[in-house]
């Protein structure tokens, strides 16, 4: 879970890089992030007792707690960016981590493809963010090259 919690912070901060054009958020995408941070605190509200359950509930409760406040900052960061490519990688990610720690803390049934179901998004939403970024990069330049002309 550090690992990950690390990868996400690595993203926020890429979000967060020159290359994404920082602007004020009109109305609709603070609205946005209202709901990606509810969906952040519902999950973390919902999967609560299920880590009490464990016997490391110690560790676990505020670690995922942190690990959920993360990658909902994540999420949001790449609302920010106002590439879609990126937001549906950063958003596919998030449904990879919901239901990864869904199984682990068995706060669902045991799925029969439960496993294809996180890779499988895990591996698109790193796709779809790594395109974003290169795109983001890609438009970087295209804006430089107007500057110099």
């Amino acid at each position: 879970m550090g690992a990950f919690a690390v990868a996400h912070l690595l993203y926020s901060l890429t979000f967060l890089s020159a290359r994404y054009a920082p602007s004020s958020s009109p109305s609709w995408l603070r609205f946005l992030y209202l709901i990606l941070f509810m969906v952040g605190g519902c999950f973390y509200i919902y999967i609560y007792p299920y880590l009490q359950k464990d016997k490391d509930s110690g560790l676990l409760v505020p670690g995922v707690g942190i690990y959920a406040m993360l990658i909902t900052i994540m999420g949001s960061l790449a609302i920010r960016t106002r590439h879609p490519v990126t937001l549906l990688g950063a958003l596919i990610f998030m449904v990879s981590d919901i239901a990864l720690a869904m199984q682990v803390f068995k706060a669902t049934a045991d799925l029969e493809h439960g496993n294809s179901i996180v890779m499988v998004t895990y591996y698109l939403a790193q796709l779809l963010i790594a395109v974003g970024d290169i795109k983001a990069v890609g438009e970087e330049d295209d804006f430089s090259k107007w500057k110099r002309s």
